[in-house]
């Protein structure tokens, strides 16, 4: 069975990359992982980590309301992902702000013929006091067990799309979709990815936006409504390792300016370069402000983004090569 994702011209212009993790994302495929028999071993630090909370607080309620939205397998409600939820915070308004109709209309579908629970069906209803319930347990599963993990998904996340511009500038858009997961296949026009179903979806012009998940396991995973902006959640196949820096740069540069340089063999914005290295996004623009000054970066402003990369001298100084 598969997702055949049909593109028109417009759709491969429009095709985008998420900028980082998306934290609802994560969490709904965290969900998975949870109820999974057999996780991968790369996931069993998080769990352990898991059965550390779970025996220091009381986590039952919380998971217990969760994973009856997000079942092992199968889909869940939509309005769990929206777009734009680059921090629990915001992806927590976002939730707030789904109108009532539209949570009936999806927690009908969600549970089918099946009766619900008092509780969806205040939910359903748009009831307040359940919607805060709803609030508290994200915010308390994010802040115990997911939060712990940011690093290492941002890490990842992020290797991804370091890797992603690479492709999209030696080869375009029919590059990025070639290589985006040996789960996904892409002859022009259509992007087919393993799937539980058979499933077609159509852009229509509206692009679609990739986004790389480090709990995504195997199989990629796309909103169930066809009329919201069309997303491809897909595993994040690159973990990265570490930072490649030759032994005398630190004493050079400094340690984090070094790691600073040695990030940017792949160009990256501030922002990114910053979760790269591990610092705030200040820190980071200041030391692309000095390695710039001497001539081993070059920075361009590309809309509200300013995009950094490695000069030739960079390169050079990196691989301990001097003309």
């Amino acid at each position: 069975m598969a997702l055949r994702i049909h593109f028109t011209a417009d759709d491969l212009a429009r095709t985008t990359v998420a900028v980082g993790p998306d934290i609802m994302w994560e969490l709904v495929n965290s969900l998975h992982v949870l109820q999974s028999r057999r996780a991968a071993s790369e996931y069993a630090p998080w769990l352990r980590h898991v059965r550390d909370r779970f025996t220091r607080r009381d986590l039952r309620g919380p998971v217990r309301l969760l994973t009856a939205l997000v079942p092992p397998k199968g889909g869940f409600p939509d309005f769990l992902t929206p777009p734009g939820g680059d921090s629990i915070g915001t992806s927590l308004d976002l939730i707030r702000a789904t109108p009532a109709a539209r949570l009936r209309t999806e927690l009908d579908r969600h549970f089918g013929p099946r009766t619900p629970p008092p509780w969806f069906r205040r939910l359903a209803e748009g009831d307040r006091a359940a919607r805060q319930e709803l609030d508290n347990a994200v915010g308390t599963y994010f802040r115990e067990l997911l939060a712990p993990q940011l690093s290492l998904i941002n890490d990842s996340v992020h290797t991804d799309r370091a890797h992603y511009s690479r492709d999209v500038l030696d080869g375009g858009t029919e590059r990025l979709l070639n290589t985006v997961s040996p789960s996904i296949t892409w002859e022009y026009p259509t992007l087919t990815a393993d799937y539980p179903r058979d499933r077609d979806l159509h852009l229509r012009g509206r692009g679609i936006s990739l986004v790389p998940s480090f709990f995504c396991t195997s199989r990629p995973v796309t909103l169930i409504d066809p009329g919201l902006p069309p997303v491809l959640v897909h595993p994040a196949a690159r973990h990265p390792g570490p930072l490649d820096t030759p032994a005398s740069l630190p004493e050079l540069l400094g340690r984090t300016r070094a790691m600073a340089l040695s990030a940017l063999t792949t160009p990256c914005s501030t922002g990114e370069l910053a979760l790269r290295i591990g610092v705030s996004i200040g820190t980071a623009s200041k030391h692309a402000s000095v390695l710039r000054g001497t001539g081993l970066i070059t920075s361009t402003r590309r809309g509200h983004t300013v995009l950094h990369a490695l000069t030739p001298l960079g390169r050079e100084l990196l691989g301990g090569r001097r003309r």
